[in-house]
């Protein structure tokens, strides 16, 4: 006979014994298992969490041994009480020291206007054969064909909406006494840099700057409107340019005119002082960033690395926070009185945390720039020192990623093996289930028996 629940036949509960056993056998060690690969998991993150904020910190490390942060420049500029006149910036090329400017003319593109009487509307037709129109201002040029018929209007759209336009505006002006004039505004600044409209037809002469036949050019540069330098005094010095920037007409500096220097009680033309120094505000912006990610990295240490925490321990961790703090402390002897990091206003509380005394910072490059340049990026320069030994833990290879790798190793290895446990009992309880059916089927048949044998018995005594 068969049966199709354990226990069934018997009258036993076969079922829960099975599972009794089987759970005897698996819950504990599937638990380690897990439990195994919980703390793998965790040393992988927790390896990750110490790359990423040692990538930051060396990120800082980088840039403060960047020789570049310490031959900047900055331009502080006074203007004058009658308002802007320049901007200055300044690159590592500049030298210190203060320079005294003064505007005395701006640059500016040519402005062109048709004479009076040649236009009463916009209407008008400005040729009746049609031809070329070629706009020329220095070294910029384009062309535009004119059809016959087109009004003044229309040239005024097809001058603007031109491809190759390099900076020329057109406009109509109607003065309200019957007379519209053409006017041209080109953006081309610089002496002898006038813009310059000639024509393949002499239908266009009105609205040309040269004449093609006989008569005159409509269009005419009035006075004061030529294209121009601007024209700027430094230290007594005049110097022209043909824009209103003036580039390394000092070395390392960028001068921008913006407007006409007034005049003062004497009559002469107000200045504005630049003030060319050291680029002290970067410096100090990058030290803080310095600070700010070794105290991140220093909390990320805390955190992995306390009594109970996964990373306790790692001798690796430790070693890698014994050698940064190995460097702050180093001491220098080509720092001139600079010994230290604290020399320049780093300070450490009793946690190990880092702080920035900035007047304390701010005295020290005043008074010690060379020296604070050598103490950070100099060859035996902490930045250099710790930027050197970093990569060996950050790099795509380095410690840190090796031994992640391994715990993630050990994460694989522990999974496959709680696997291959999981299939063994699947196997085990495949097993049980078949030996407790067999008793179970057992059990029924000797039941059945008794019950008959019994039967039996009750029939030969009521007989």
């Amino acid at each position: 006979m068969t049966v199709s629940s354990l226990g069934v036949g018997s009258g036993l509960d076969l079922q829960e014994l099975m599972e009794s056993m089987v759970s005897a056998q698996r819950d504990t060690k599937v638990e380690a298992y897990e439990d195994k690969i919980s703390d793998y998991e965790s040393e992988v993150s927790a390896y990750g969490a110490i790359k990423s904020a040692l990538e930051s910190f060396q990120s800082s490390v980088e840039s403060l041994n960047d020789e570049d942060l310490f031959t900047g420049r900055t331009a502080t500029t006074t203007q004058p009480d009658s308002g802007d006149i320049v901007s200055v910036s300044a690159d590592e090329e500049a030298s210190n020291g203060a320079y005294n400017i003064s505007v005395s003319q701006l640059a500016q593109g040519s402005r062109s206007v048709s004479s009076d009487g040649l236009f009463s509307s916009s209407d008008d037709v400005v040729t009746s054969s049609g031809g070329d129109l070629t706009f020329t201002a220095g070294d910029e040029t384009f062309t535009i064909s004119v059809e016959s018929g087109t009004t003044l209007s229309e040239l005024r759209e097809q001058i603007n909406d031109a491809d190759e336009n390099f900076g020329v505006s057109a406009n109509l002006v109607d003065d309200g006494n019957g007379n519209v004039f053409l006017t041209l505004n080109s953006d081309i600044t610089g002496d002898g840099n006038d813009l310059v409209v000639t024509n393949t037809d002499e239908s266009l002469d009105d609205v040309s700057s040269v004449a093609t036949g006989t008569g005159s050019a409509g269009l005419v540069i009035g006075a004061g409107d030529g294209a121009q330098d601007a024209i700027i005094d430094v230290d007594g010095i005049t110097i022209n340019s043909d824009t209103n920037t003036f580039d390394d007409a000092v070395s390392g500096l960028s001068i921008k005119a913006l407007s006409l220097s007034a005049e003062d009680s004497d009559g002469e033309l107000e200045t504005a002082q630049s003030v060319i120094d050291f680029d002290t505000d970067s410096v100090q912006e990058t030290l803080e960033s310095f600070v700010s990610s070794y105290n991140s990295l220093k909390s990320t240490f805390d955190s992995y690395t306390a009594a109970g925490a996964i990373l306790n321990g790692s001798s690796l961790v430790r070693g890698l926070e014994s050698e940064l703090n190995s460097d702050l402390m180093t001491s220098f002897s080509d720092a001139g009185d600079l010994t230290s990091m604290f020399d320049i206003g780093i300070e450490m509380d009793d946690d190990g945390m880092l702080s920035l005394d900035t007047t304390a910072f701010n005295e020290a490059m005043e008074d010690s720039y060379d020296d604070v340049v050598t103490l950070f990026s100099g060859d035996d320069g902490v930045a250099n020192i710790m930027d050197e030994y970093l990569d060996s833990y950050t790099g795509s290879n380095g410690l840190l990623q090796e031994i992640a790798n391994a715990s993630q190793e050990s994460v694989d290895n522990t999974e496959e093996s709680l696997e291959n446990f999981e299939y063994r009992m699947d196997l085990y309880e495949e097993q049980l289930t078949e030996k407790f059916s067999n008793l179970d089927v057992l059990l029924a048949s000797l039941n059945n028996s008794g019950d008959a044998l019994l039967e039996s018995l009750s029939s030969l005594s009521s007989s």
